[in-house]
């Protein structure tokens, strides 16, 4: 037994080196795939928060992780490894006839290419990692670094109502993120809590369409206009879940 899962986790390693050279030609829902069982196979069940509303790359991944639900490592594996077959079914044959030709270098990599490994970066063109001293108040602010937000918009002059690029406020994104600390400094530090985005939508839209009951009730009980209306001529009401706007109603109740 303990050398058939030796075997299995070797194959499944070759399995991944081939995975990184060939991702590029590969359609995102297999990507995505892959990317769940390899998580599933090295990390266990998807037990991680779900990212925010806007993170649309990052709720895919966690997304097609978190269906697999309580798969065995040995699981993943296997599958992982049975797609891949299906895909190039002369892959292990050919990696072993490479590796053999040429054992000092990996197998069919080029140099200086980046594998996978456990993000799967080739599935959307994920941006390169920013440094400290390129991040801008609004990554911090996704980071959820309160102190560095804060800081910034103390002493550099930061407008802490003024949008980013993609037309967002810094308490848009805080209440994206379903971070009640960052809300509530924001709005210490002056964020003006109607504050609407490029499409006219509030904070109090983006709490509710992620379901973040606590930002949402710290942004009723400080008077967010919940009348407020998109460029779609919703309000935050209009675009909540049921579960969303029964919460909703119940905080509104409570302050009348």
């Amino acid at each position: 037994m303990a050398d058939e899962v030796e075997d299995l986790e070797r194959v499944f390693a070759q399995a991944t080196q081939q995975v990184r050279y060939i991702g590029a030609q590969l359609a995102a829902d297999k990507l995505l795939y892959f990317y769940a069982r390899f998580k599933q196979a090295t990390e266990g069940p998807c037990r991680t928060p779900k990212p925010g509303f806007f993170d649309f790359q990052g709720k895919a991944k966690w997304e097609a992780w978190s269906k697999l639900g309580d798969m065995g490592k040995d699981q993943a594996m296997m599958e992982y490894i049975s797609l891949l077959s299906n895909i190039d079914d002369g892959w292990l044959n050919r990696l072993s006839s490479e590796a053999h030709m040429n054992p000092d270098r990996h197998p069919r990599q080029q140099p200086g290419q980046q594998g996978m490994g456990v993000s799967v970066s080739v599935m959307a063109n994920t941006d390169r990692v920013l440094t400290d001293a390129e991040k801008t108040v609004f990554d911090w602010c996704q980071e959820g670094n309160v102190p560095r937000v804060t800081q910034l918009l103390r002493d550099s002059g930061v407008d802490v109502n003024c949008l980013d690029q993609e037309g967002l406020g810094l308490l848009h994104w805080a209440c994206d993120r379903g971070d009640v600390e960052m809300t509530r400094t924001l709005l210490s530090l002056g964020a003006d809590i109607n504050n609407q985005a490029k499409d006219l939508q509030t904070a109090l839209h983006y709490a509710v369409s992620c379901e973040h009951k606590d930002v949402t009730e710290l942004l009723v009980q400080q008077g967010i206009d919940v009348k407020l209306k998109d460029n779609e001529g919703n309000t935050a009401m209009d675009i909540a879940s049921d579960d969303m706007k029964l919460f909703l109603h119940t905080q509104l109740a409570n302050i009348t």
